[in-house]
């Protein structure tokens, strides 16, 4: 990944229909940029990790391709988070953090990334968003963050003074699941949010949700709007915890109290020991788990095992 002079292309929208240019941004919106650049992944056949950030650089959702290189986790958030947070596109702030320019030693902050890959969402001049990619070269990763802005800027020029984004049924409808030894696979996952969000909205509780594969690494993380921010890494962590222990959350409670078999395992880091966390079995082996977060533990619970029924109904096909 190495430097990258070229201008990028920018897509600034521009809608005088919308008055809060940021109320546009949620879930839905999220999905459609996403699907955009993942098709433009699949066209140069680079698998990637693709992240979405509201205006406060908070997540909205992140996805992992499969075969994408784990460690473009970290720098797709980096990416999203930098762009948002400094309102520029990262192939921009590598201009300007060389040695005897404006922000040069700006990269020694862990959360910032200097390389393209990352742009703002920008809508009637105000930054309410933004996209990091990261999995291929720097050039890769502009062109997809790019398919993902274009679809931005067509969306929120065809929006109307009161229109909400919301998600297709068409696009509700999704194909080629897959469960292997080591994991599900990304549609898989995006099947269990999708159940998330039904049973979240039929109770009134706006969650986080999370899926790993079977090294614990993260295949999808999502919000909806309004879901509590402490709950995204509670959710990750629920995930975390269900996988590695290879136990529902709620059951390492049970496990964790003084004078029990696993007393002292919440004190390790990202140990979760209340409920809402479940391990996902297929062929007698753990491959992975999922996490829920936003509610009380029972509404985590109740919401995260509609995930489950999904997951189990493809297990039977």
């Amino acid at each position: 990944m190495g430097k990258n002079t070229t201008q990028p292309e920018t897509f600034e929208a521009q809608n005088s229909n919308i008055k809060v240019a940021r109320s546009i941004v949620n879930l839905a919106l999220a999905k459609e940029i996403t699907a955009a650049a993942e098709e433009k992944a699949k066209e140069i056949k680079v698998p990637m990790y693709i992240t979405i950030d509201d205006a406060d650089a908070n997540l909205i959702s992140i996805n992992r391709m499969a075969g994408a290189i784990l460690v473009s986790e970290r720098i797709s958030q980096g990416k999203a988070y930098t762009a948002v947070a400094l309102k520029m596109p990262t192939s921009t702030l590598a201009t300007l953090s060389q040695p005897g320019t404006a922000l040069y030693g700006i990269q020694n902050d862990s959360k910032i990334v200097i390389f393209g890959g990352g742009f703002p969402l920008v809508l009637n001049g105000q930054v309410i968003g933004s996209i990091g990619v990261s999995g291929g070269s720097v050039e890769e990763d502009m062109s997809v963050a790019q398919a993902g802005l274009k679809k931005y800027k067509e969306i929120a020029e065809s929006l109307g003074s009161d229109s909400v984004i919301t998600q297709s049924e068409a696009s509700k409808n999704i194909t080629d699941t897959e469960i292997t030894d080591y994991g599900i696979n990304l549609e898989l996952a995006r099947k269990m949010a999708i159940a998330v969000e039904k049973k979240a909205i039929e109770i009134g509780v706006p969650m986080w949700f999370s899926a790993v594969d079977k090294g614990a690494n993260l295949i999808l993380e999502q919000r909806m709007e309004e879901a509590l921010l402490v709950s995204r890494e509670i959710s990750l962590n629920k995930a975390y915890t269900a996988a590695t222990l290879k136990l529902p959350t709620d059951a390492v409670a049970e496990v964790s109290q003084p004078g029990t078999s696993l007393y002292g395992v919440q004190n390790v880091s990202k140990m979760i020991i209340f409920g809402g966390g479940y391990p996902l079995e297929y062929n007698g082996k753990i491959i992975g788990g999922i996490g829920v977060s936003g509610g009380s533990v029972e509404e985590d619970m109740q919401v995260a095992q509609a995930a489950m029924a999904v997951y189990n109904a493809e297990l039977k096909k």
